[in-house]
Order: structure tokens, then sequence, then C-alpha cells
């Protein structure tokens, strides 16, 4: 009899231990960074003689379950005149970010990124993500590549309108690690919409994408894994790295990955060298002046 009622006490732990987790990591996951755009607002904290960077998308920008690549470039010496606001959430698409971008609009800032699209893409590239992400059942348009580019368009045209910053659109990364797949296929025509948006804005193209698939190729490792699992890879990532608090590097490496923890988010190499695509943009428009209106494309 005590022998049961152990068991029974020991199954309630482990019961309460879970439910307690699902929260802890569900809560974590909606925390925004404590350099969002309302922070800022509300603090009015523009470091004296720094100007003004923003950067605008979703769970890549974010940085809770993809490398937080804003606060890298933040910490780099290059950066030190340069203050960053975060404005990445989670599951985010073009249409969300269009929906807040008054947020942004309202801080002034003198230069913006925009990284966002894998949710986007996500119908075709990661059905189980795009079921799971509630962001999409909630868009008024059936998600698609012309859907995407016309609010990826707006989101340019009104910052271009109502701020007077330096604007840099950065390509999506890849897709798992087979550059021949479907999904990596897929992925390129939303790139190819990236770069004829901002030429078509006279803003930066900035290409993320294409210095992942660069360091791919230079390891030899251009047919790596694949998306297969994706969705069970990603609900096991946010467990391991947001309750057990296991690296992003480790994750990745555990899931046979170069650059991804889970065929989707960036573990640190793959962040760093966002970052280093931010640092450059920022240097590059600092060097040549580039105004907002003027063709300032950065393909470095």
């Amino acid at each position: 009899m005590k022998l049961l009622f152990g068991g029974i006490l020991l199954l309630l732990v482990f019961a309460v231990t879970g439910i307690s987790k699902y929260h802890q990591r569900k809560s974590r996951l909606m925390q925004l960074p404590a350099n969002n755009p309302q922070a800022f607002i509300e603090k009015g904290s523009l470091q004296e003689g720094k100007k003004l960077v923003a950067v605008i998308g979703g769970d890549i920008v974010h940085g809770t379950i993809s490398y937080n690549f804003v606060d890298d470039a933040a910490r780099r010496r290059s950066c030190k005149d340069y203050q960053f606001i975060n404005a990445g959430v989670n599951g985010s698409t073009a249409y969300d970010v269009l929906q807040r971008l008054e947020d942004v609009i309202a801080c002034q800032p003198d230069f913006v990124v925009v990284l966002v699209g894998l949710n986007d893409a996500a119908v075709k590239i990661a059905p189980e993500f795009a079921r799971n992400n509630t962001k999409l059942a909630e868009q008024g348009e059936k998600p698609s590549l012309l859907v995407y580019e016309k609010n990826l368009s707006l989101i340019v045209s009104r910052l271009k309108v109502e701020t007077s910053s330096k604007i840099g659109l950065m390509s999506l990364p890849v897709a798992g690690e087979n550059l021949f797949s479907k999904e990596n296929m897929e992925l390129d025509q939303y790139n190819e919409g990236i770069k004829k948006i901002a030429a078509m804005h006279h803003v930066s193209y900035l290409p993320f994408n294409e210095k992942l698939k660069a360091y791919l190729k230079g390891k030899n490792q251009t047919r790596g894994r694949s998306l297969k699992n994706s969705w069970k890879l990603y609900k096991k990532s946010v467990i391991d790295h947001l309750v057990f608090g296991h690296s992003l590097d480790r994750i990745s490496y555990a899931n046979g990955y170069l650059l991804l923890t889970d065929g989707i988010h960036l573990n640190s190499t793959a962040g760093m060298i966002a970052a280093h695509q931010l640092e450059l943009f920022l240097k590059q428009n600092e060097h040549n002046g580039f105004a907002n209106g003027t063709k300032g494309s950065y393909t470095s």
C-alpha cells in the first residue's frame, strides 16, 4: 500500500513539474527583449552621442529561441557609437511587423534593418510550424510570396515616408542545411523578392542567406540535414534551451546541424554571421553617407 501511494505521489510530482516547466517555457517565449521599442519609448533612453538602430522581425530577431544577433552586434567594438532596439517578436510575419510598425517609427531610429519572412514561407517549407502559429491563423490574407512582397514593400514605404532612417533588408537564412532541398529553393524565391524590393525602393540589401550558403560550401556540407522532423526538434529545443538551460550550440550539435538548432533557428555561428552583416551595413552607410531614398545597395 505504501509502495502504491509512493508511486502515485511520484507521478503527481512529475506532473506538477511538467506543468510548471510548460508555463515557464511559454512565459519566456512571450517575453519581449529588454530593449524593445515600447521600453525605449517609455524610458526615452537614447544614450548621449549614439545613433539609434532598430532591427525588426520575427523569431530570428527576437533571440530567445535563436541566437540573439542584435545583442551580439551591440557588444562589438565597432558598434560602440550605436544603440540598438530589438523589435523582434516570435512567430511574426511581414504582416505582423507592418501592424506594429508605429512603435518603431515613434523611436525615430537612424537605421532600420528588417529580417522577416520565415514565418510567411512556413506554409510551404514547414507546414507543422505554420499550423501551430496562431499569428498566421489571424492574418487576413492567406500567406503567399505575393502577399509577403506586398507587406514587405509597405513596411519599407512607411519607414521611408515616416522616418529619415537608412534602411536595410536582410535576406532570410537557410531552411535546413541541404541547399538543394525544395525548402531552400522556395526560400530562394523569397530572397529574390527581398532583393527586388530593396532595389525598387533604393535601400540596402544584406546578403545573410548568401553568406550562410558560402559557409556550408566552404565546409563541403551543401547536402546537410534537411528540415525533416523540424517541428519535433523545435519543441525539444525550446525545452532544452529555456527550461534546462542547454546552449543553442549544444542543441545544434546534438541535432546534426552546423548553423541551425532545429532546421529553422540560428546557433551562434549563424548568429554571428548575421551580426557581422548588421555591423557592415552600419559601417557602409556611415562611410558612404547614403540617405533615405538614395541608392545604397550593400551586398559585400
